[in-house]
């Protein structure tokens, strides 16, 4: 990966993570917390790949992205352990809200979702200076 790719694939989920973000709050205005939830993760997702092409990795699940970003940027000390761990939280919510046939999400829940997302979107931002 050069670069020039590893910036542009950055930019192109960042700007991903956005629009998942606009998608999980139009959700929850709706009345619609499980897909607020799934759409949050996305968020965090997408954002979390932006940090890996920022340094040439491409995970190849959505479980390594959560593994990747604990092994570059929480063990060195670029994230903070709190937000790793939203990166797997996250991650279970979402398989929980689109799988889970017992599982429940309020609107409470979802909007806490939304927001954890939005600050793990900006602290890498931030990290990107974007």
């Amino acid at each position: 990966m050069t670069d020039d790719n590893k910036a542009a694939n950055a930019q192109g989920d960042l700007a991903r993570a956005g629009e998942c973000l606009r998608e999980a709050a139009a959700l929850a205005s709706a009345g619609l917390p499980y897909g607020a939830t799934s759409r949050a993760y996305y968020a965090v997702f997408h954002a979390a790949r932006a940090l890996l092409f920022s340094v040439g990795l491409e995970a190849r699940s959505h479980r390594a992205v959560a593994s990747l970003v604990g092994e570059h940027f929480v063990k060195t000390g670029r994230l903070s352990s709190d937000l790793g761990r939203l990166v797997s939280r996250l991650q279970r919510d979402r398989e929980d809200a689109d799988y889970g046939v017992g599982s429940v999400f309020t609107a409470d829940e979802a909007d806490k979702a939304i927001a954890d997302a939005r600050r793990f979107a900006d602290e890498v931002r931030r990290l990107l200076g974007a």
